[in-house]
């Protein structure tokens, strides 16, 4: 087995961890799991050149169809994997050097482009709303005076600088969110939520994440 070959499959199976992250809380995730396990076969077989190129090419190929097949379990999320495996089962220079050079470019360009997804992905969800200052104010509001929060209120709160007044529940209790321009100057803040506080029903508020509000 060619180094460049080894890369490539070692470079599959680092395509699995994305998809991993991202079905996590999966209900199938164990599927997830014994999916990116069969992409890890071919390194499994270092002295065995031909047994590599063919578990590459069995794993490859049957992962395409079984994207499809689990489309709806996202399945798909492994196709990256896939195609690193197929290009790795061609990328030998000592068979065809031009062929392993154009597998092994090919192979380098997606695994860049999974590598610059996957940042894109964490830092649009996760380290941007992290970074990013709240801008919206949750209040816990009573059962019984969800519904009339809503609305009643909504004039007042614009007055104050809110954006917009939606409700919303999370763990079985009412909440009112109420959203303000990120250049609210901070005691047209202090006073806005000094004023939904003052809400009937109302027995909490503080700043949500963005993470979970916008």
């Amino acid at each position: 087995m060619h180094r460049w070959q080894r890369a490539l499959a070692a470079s599959a199976v680092l395509a699995t961890v994305p998809a991993l992250l991202w079905t996590m809380h999966s209900h199938v995730f164990a599927l997830h799991v014994l999916t990116a396990l069969s992409v890890a076969v071919p390194l499994f077989l270092p002295h065995r050149p031909v047994a590599f190129t063919r578990a590459c090419l069995i794993v490859g190929l049957a992962l395409l169809p079984w994207g499809v097949l689990g489309l709806f379990l996202a399945m798909f999320l492994f196709w990256p994997a896939a195609l690193l495996l197929l290009l790795a089962a061609f990328a030998d220079p000592r068979r065809s050097r031009w062929a392993a050079r154009i597998t092994a470019g090919a192979g380098a360009l997606l695994m860049a482009g999974v590598l610059a997804g996957t940042a894109a992905y964490c830092w649009h969800f996760y380290v941007h709303p992290a970074l990013a200052e709240p801008h919206t104010f949750r209040a816990v509001t009573h059962p019984d005076a969800y519904l009339d929060s809503l609305g009643v209120h909504e004039t007042r709160l614009q007055e104050l600088g809110a954006t917009g007044v939606t409700g919303t529940w999370t763990d079985e209790l009412p909440y009112l969110d109420v959203s303000f321009p990120e250049s609210l100057p901070e005691d047209r803040r202090t006073a806005l939520k000094e004023a939904i506080a003052k809400i009937p029903g109302v027995t909490r508020v503080e700043l949500c994440p963005v993470r979970e509000c916008g």
